[in-house]
């Protein structure tokens, strides 16, 4: 069976990462034929090399034309004349990305659009082909116009895959047409690859440190994690914080260290191949994301013991800590809080200890082994169904 798993590109994220987790599930999977198509081909990717070398990978726009249409995006603001011309290229893009895609789809057995980014090339109507959507992040808000939106694409899938239950849930609440479409499956993680690169060294970090790993965007929240640092340095907290990632936000952050005097103390780390050292070390994990879908980088730091403070945003959050079981569940927005839990759990070994616990225990529902015969028998199950 020929399968094809399309996805935007391969930047360090969260979700890229997953993508690879899968594909070194699936890739010795005699029944399976893999291979992917990438939308854009971006330069110096770390994600690219983790592709096995037996799945073959296709992009429609190669390096060159990412570089040009990154230089137009950041132009278009400059004139009118820069702002059209990033428009007509967008046009143009999209015309394009359109027609290779649909061209392509006839040659496989079954499409795995793994993110929203193809949802709008899609030819849902004259595609035979069996197609499952992942959904890696919350849904928008039920009063937002862009929630209408993306329903109406979902509608269009086969099945859709949400990455945990908080999230299957939220989808069947939107529409009763789902009820026999969703389904959830964590995503895979190899606890063994995580604690083994967690063993290499690190350098010029102080101790004692806080860390967050995120790509530096708005709906990360980092704005607010400085905020909280700098209240708990003015409680007497003489820990550092450390965040790793990079993103459009960097410029913005880095005035709000300044603003709240903390260059000595906060540190940016930019994007950094192997972050397991940084979070194995840290005394706590902090995380504000405003919305997400299942955060690895929580997962990942349960795997290295490193404890975790959590705003509970939709979603996922409140099922990784297992309802504040095994981690500190706050309240979406409340600094407050946050603060203080901070700082009561650094002070607190026992309760800290407790976490550990606990969360070894419920780790075991993420499971790669539990993950990859999930996704196999959903497979053969969309296989066998006949496509409407």
């Amino acid at each position: 069976m020929k399968i094809l798993i399309l996805h935007k590109w391969l930047v360090m994220g969260g979700i890229e990462k997953i993508l690879i987790n899968y594909l070194n599930l699936l890739q010795d999977e005699k029944h399976i034929h893999l291979e992917l198509l990438i939308a854009f081909d971006t330069p110096n990717s770390v994600i690219a090399e983790e592709i096995p070398s037996n799945i073959k990978t296709h992009y429609i726009f190669d390096k060159s034309y990412y570089q040009h249409q990154q230089s137009l995006y950041r132009n278009r603001h400059k004139n009118i004349i820069r702002r059209i011309k990033y428009k007509l290229h967008r046009f143009k893009e999209k015309k394009s990305c359109k027609l290779k895609l649909n061209k392509m789809i006839s040659n496989y057995d079954m499409i795995i659009n793994f993110s929203n980014h193809f949802d709008k090339f899609l030819d849902f109507k004259s595609i035979g082909t069996p197609i499952i959507r992942w959904q890696h992040s919350a849904l928008e808000n039920k009063n937002c116009k862009l929630s209408a939106k993306e329903i109406n694409y979902l509608k269009q899938y086969d099945k859709i895959i949400a990455i945990c239950k908080e999230m299957e849930e939220d989808i069947l609440s939107r529409d009763k047409f789902f009820y026999q479409k969703v389904t959830h499956i964590y995503n895979p993680l190899d606890f063994n690859k995580v604690k083994t690169l967690s063993e290499q060294p690190i350098i010029n970090i102080h101790t004692p440190y806080l860390i967050q790993v995120a790509r530096l965007e708005k709906s990360k929240n980092h704005i607010a994690l400085i905020e909280i640092y700098s209240k708990l340095i003015k409680k007497g907290l003489n820990h550092y914080l450390y965040i790793i990632g990079n993103g459009p936000e960097h410029s913005l952050l880095i005035n709000k260290i300044k603003q709240l005097n903390l260059e000595q103390h906060c540190i940016l780390l930019g994007e950094i191949d192997n972050p397991y050292p940084y979070i194995k070390g840290a005394e706590l994990f902090l995380h504000t994301s405003e919305k997400e879908g299942l955060p690895t980088v929580l997962l990942e730091s349960a795997i290295l013991d490193t404890p975790i403070v959590a705003m509970n945003c939709p979603t996922g959050v409140k099922e990784i800590l297992d309802n504040g079981k095994c981690g500190e569940l706050i309240p979406m927005g409340n600094k407050t809080e946050f603060i203080d839990k901070t700082y009561q759990l650094i002070l607190n070994l026992e309760l800290k200890e407790e976490y550990r616990k606990n969360m070894k225990n419920h780790l075991t529902i993420f499971s790669a082994e539990t993950t990859k015969n999930k996704l196999l028998t959903l497979i053969n199950e969309v296989k066998n169904s006949k496509k409407p």
